[in-house]
Order: structure tokens, then sequence, then C-alpha cells
């Protein structure tokens, strides 16, 4: 589990709806609150959305195994 300030770009959370690739983050200082902005890429399909969440909310990192194959 990490906290919004501990993303960085290109790491892979895990949601309800799926695996995604973080693309972007932006912090937004608001009067009370802090938010984040985070632009995601759906790593099934390819799609990108925008979402915002609160900046202490919690995120479940994933770890991709990257292997050179070669297909016959």
């Amino acid at each position: 589990m990490a906290t919004g300030n501990e993303l960085k770009k290109s790491c892979i959370i895990q949601q309800e709806n799926g695996q995604f690739q973080v693309m972007d983050i932006q912090h937004v200082k608001m009067k009370h609150t802090a938010l984040l902005r985070l632009k995601l890429k759906d790593i099934r399909d390819g799609h990108t959305m925008e979402q915002t969440f609160q900046s202490d909310e919690k995120f479940n990192l994933v770890n991709l195994e990257y292997r050179h194959m070669q297909f016959l």
C-alpha cells in the first residue's frame, strides 16, 4: 500500500476495475484539503482517463515482471 505522495510516473496501481499505469500526477492544494489529479492508462485496453483522489488515500501497487520472449 502506498499513499498518494509516494506515487510516481509509470507506477502501476490496482483498483476495483483493473490495473492502471500512472501517466501524470498533479498535486492540487485547496484551502482545507489536498487533492491528487491522476492521468491513468488502462494496461489491458490502453484507454486513458483522469481521476481525482484525496492525497491521503492509499493505493495498491502492482509488481510486474518483464521478460524478453521470442515466439516460435
